[in-house]
């Protein structure tokens, strides 16, 4: 039943997007939405149905398109890997990317605290990137 109104609200959210429904962008958004962290391109490649014969430049303009909607936010790591998030996954928030294997993930804002001085009135988004090492790589 999950998996039946994780694809009515998809298909709810392309034509809000005025996207056509198709089986990638279906896919692509599935497997965003059941993400906790951010994913680069090659992380969405691995998780789509490898019995299906996906497009890797398909996948690329998926994601474009669904930047430019709105849909998703895009993080540069240190090591130039582009990762996406639903952009209403979570408000702002800061993330960490472990400087030995590369890996990305969201911060809680319970995990961290940034205070601003002064007027902050124009702010429309903020990116945090906290890097060092992670518990794996330790």
């Amino acid at each position: 039943m999950a998996e039946l109104d994780l694809y009515q609200n998809s298909i709810k959210a392309l034509k809000t997007h005025n996207l056509k429904v198709t089986k990638s962008r279906l896919e692509v958004l599935k497997i965003l939405t059941e993400s906790k962290k951010p994913l680069s391109h090659s992380d969405i490649m691995d998780k789509l149905d490898q019995s299906q014969n996906w497009d890797r430049v398909t996948i690329y303009r998926t994601l474009g398109e669904f930047e430019e909607k709105k849909i998703v936010k895009s993080l540069l790591s240190q090591d130039r890997v582009t990762y996406f998030e639903l952009s209403d996954s979570l408000p702002d928030h800061a993330h960490f990317t472990c400087l030995k294997c590369g890996k990305m993930e969201c911060l809680k804002p319970s995990e961290y605290e940034f205070q601003f001085k002064g007027n902050i009135n124009q702010v429309k988004s903020i990116e945090i990137l906290i890097k060092g090492i992670c518990d794996d790589c330790r």
